[in-house]
């Protein structure tokens, strides 16, 4: 896999499904709410299902892993960090994903792991794979978030190292850009804040007449 033409995002398919089945049962009450309630009945439960369905949006189909060819964006639920590579020093993907970086471990909630029974078994070592001939030891094939992320990783390091020829800096390793530009970066989503901080109190005013 060469480099990343275009962000690919990295989310677990299973959340996505839960989030999917969530908004379809709320979208199911709120319909007939406005069909066959009162105005009375309306104004005490809408809120109530507009801040269920944005709960869904925020803990099921929000955090994600997006790849980019110069780095990683972790989107938690309310919290973004964008890792570029040169800041990024371990990628582990177990049952969860997590990431060391220079600022320390980001755990990334949406990114898709290996899974309860662990890595899938690739193929037979021996081969390309590695490992004593003959042997017919399977080995573990990496997940889709180790291998997207190892390939967009390389691609970098290997534009880094000719970028840095052509410059007639002969280096082995990767140049060392300016800290600003390989510092992760975290920020919080105050859109999303506030639109859930408006929900809430449409649902404490409803409840309250």
């Amino acid at each position: 896999m060469g480099a990343v033409a275009a962000p690919v995002s990295l989310y677990s398919t299973g959340t996505r499904v839960l989030a999917a089945a969530a908004w379809a049962f709320c979208a199911f009450f709120a319909l007939n709410l406005v069909l066959t309630g009162t105005a009375a009945a309306v104004w005490h439960f809408l809120p109530s299902l507009a801040l269920v369905a944005w709960t869904v949006h925020l803990l099921l189909w929000r955090p994600r892993l997006v790849v980019r060819a110069e780095g990683l964006t972790v989107v938690n639920i309310l919290r973004e960090h964008r890792i570029p590579f040169g800041a990024l020093k371990a990628v582990r993907v177990a049952q969860s994903v997590s990431l060391d970086t220079t600022a320390g471990r980001i755990a990334s909630w949406g990114a898709p792991g290996a899974g309860r029974l662990g890595p899938r078994l690739g193929g037979h070592a021996g081969g390309h794979s590695g490992g004593r001939p003959g042997s017919g030891r399977r080995v573990p094939a990496p997940s889709h978030t180790q291998a997207a992320v190892d390939a967009a990783w390389n691609a970098w390091g290997r534009s880094a190292r000719d970028s840095a020829f052509t410059a007639g800096e002969h280096d082995a390793g990767a140049p060392s850009p300016d800290g600003a530009t390989q510092a992760v970066a975290t920020r919080w989503d105050v859109r999303n804040g506030v639109v859930g901080l408006v929900l809430l109190a449409l649902v404490a005013l409803g409840a309250a007449t």
